[in-house]
């Protein structure tokens, strides 16, 4: 259910990027901010009474704090932290690339996450199906293909719409990376699934917390095209190292 999960946060980046430049260009950037706290209170006041109660854990031996021994998780979590520097690029850049450089207005400018986020989405919620049926490594190694492709397209685009265009088709190749390789992360052998993920997500995620800040300083004093052009080259990478996520393959239980 990991691609499936991952969909909804892709869900929301559509519709946050779709709606948000237009609602910005419209009614300012307070007025947009001020609604959109608002439905997040609203939402979170409704689905925290939903969540799922876990039983609570035992009291056990404390145990000295050590750093998972098996390099092969460690391998994993950079193919995370490339992927999601790449999908973090397009959060925080492909709007003011598509604004500063390709001369597109708020609106227009908005839609080259929205893109990227919607595709995502609806691949997102197909993936767990696709992994199923070609293998993970297969479908990893197809997704950094497709999304490599698409993010050296947008970084080539001497136009917005086909920027915007590249963008969600990198949304449709990096989709089920991520999903797959926190899969692996979780299924390492010799240690807890929580062990293996919370290294992966770790490494993961600071791609996307500490690489936007560099690619800003960059493209201060160059361009964001060669920025975009360069994370096609990072997919690549993670397609050399897709064998990696074999432990992401799905074995169905045998009937009884």
């Amino acid at each position: 259910i990991m691609s499936s999960s991952h969909g909804f946060w892709s869900l929301g980046g559509f519709a946050g990027g779709g709606l948000g430049g237009f609602a910005i260009q419209t009614y300012g950037h307070l007025a947009h901010a001020a609604v959109v706290t608002a439905l997040a209170f609203a939402v979170i006041a409704v689905a925290v009474r939903h969540l799922v109660a876990e039983d609570r854990p035992q009291a056990a031996e404390h145990h000295k704090f050590a750093l998972p021994a098996n390099p092969l998780v460690y391998l994993v979590g950079l193919m995370a932290l490339l992927t999601m520097i790449s999908e973090g690029a397009v959060l925080d850049w492909a709007a003011l690339y598509l604004r500063q450089e390709l001369g597109a207005d708020l609106a227009v400018a908005g839609l080259a996450y929205a893109a990227f986020s919607g595709v995502m989405a609806i691949m997102r919620f197909f993936g767990d199906g696709v992994r199923n049926r070609f293998g993970a490594v297969t479908t990893l190694r197809g997704s950094a293909i497709v999304a490599a492709a698409g993010m050296l397209i947008a970084g080539l685009s001497p136009s917005p719409w086909l920027a915007i265009a590249a963008f969600a088709l990198c949304g449709f190749g990096i989709a089920n990376m991520v999903p797959i390789i926190f899969s692996a992360g979780g299924n390492q052998e010799g240690m807890s699934s929580g062990t293996g993920m919370s290294v992966v997500t770790t490494m993961g995620y600071s791609g996307i917390l500490v690489a936007p800040s560099a690619i800003g300083f960059v493209a201060e004093h160059s361009s964001f095209g060669p920025i975009f052009i360069a994370m096609s080259g990072l997919l690549i990478v993670v397609l050399l190292m897709a064998g990696l996520a074999h432990r992401a393959e799905f074995a169905p239980a045998p009937a009884e």
